[in-house]
Parts: C-alpha cells; sequence; structure tokens
C-alpha cells in the first residue's frame, strides 16, 4: 500500500458537454467548434471550461480554451499556428502568471495577451462574418 496516497478520498467531479459545430459558408473543410463543460447542477450558461476550436481539414488550426477555478481565477490557453500562449488571471482579470512559447513575448506579457485575444476575436468575427 502506498503511504500518503489517498484512494478512498474524493474524486473529481463530472462535467457534462455541450458542443455546436459550425461549418464555413466561406471555405470548404473549415469548421468551428465551441464546447463548453458545467456541472450536472449548474446551469450550462456558467460553464466550467468552455473552447473555441477552427478546424481545417480536420487538422485544429487555432484554440482557445478557458477554465474557471472556484476563487475566481481564470486559467486561459491561446494555442495559434505559431505560438502557445498560458495566462492566469485572477477574478479581476489581471495576469497572475503568464507563459508563451515564444520566449520575447514573456518579456512583455500584456502586449502578447492582448495580440492573441485580438487573433481569437478576428478568426471568430472573420468566420462569423
Amino acid at each position: 500500500m502506498a503511504i500518503g496516497l489517498n484512494i478512498n478520498g474524493q474524486t473529481a467531479s463530472k462535467l457534462i458537454k455541450k458542443s455546436s459545430e459550425f461549418a464555413s459558408p466561406k471555405f470548404d473543410g473549415l469548421k468551428m467548434i465551441h464546447s463548453h463543460y458545467h456541472k450536472p447542477n449548474k446551469s450550462p450558461l456558467n460553464p466550467e471550461i468552455e473552447t473555441l476550436q477552427f478546424i481545417n481539414s480536420g487538422k485544429i488550426q487555432s484554440e482557445f480554451s478557458t477554465r474557471k477555478f472556484q476563487n475566481g481565477d481564470r486559467f486561459e490557453v491561446y494555442r495559434l499556428p505559431d505560438e502557445v500562449i498560458k495566462v492566469l488571471k485572477n477574478k479581476f482579470g489581471e495576469i497572475k502568471a503568464f507563459k508563451s512559447s515564444i520566449a520575447q513575448h514573456n518579456h512583455k506579457p500584456a502586449i502578447a495577451y492582448e495580440n492573441a485575444k485580438n487573433a481569437m476575436r478576428s478568426k471568430t468575427h472573420n468566420f462569423l462574418a
């Protein structure tokens, strides 16, 4: 028996997944998938985890994911074709931790974060417009 390992303790709660898939009217093979995960006893309008993926010919081109914690903190991941950005924000939206796969962007996290947000916003707008 492993000492210090509590296998009889509380396990992670189950989440319900809801997904919507949209095909692009402009480009063949391009689709957007919006998924959110919520607890069975909570409203799906306030998800624990939310993802937005842009898929072209079966391959993920870009992705945004966010996870809310009980204390109000939020963890966001932006997976772009040339970079992966991970951001931990407090409940007031202030950046607590930042990590980019491009080392130079770690020196100016606010600018890199805004650029990633704008890139995903632009992709969503162009897809739906």
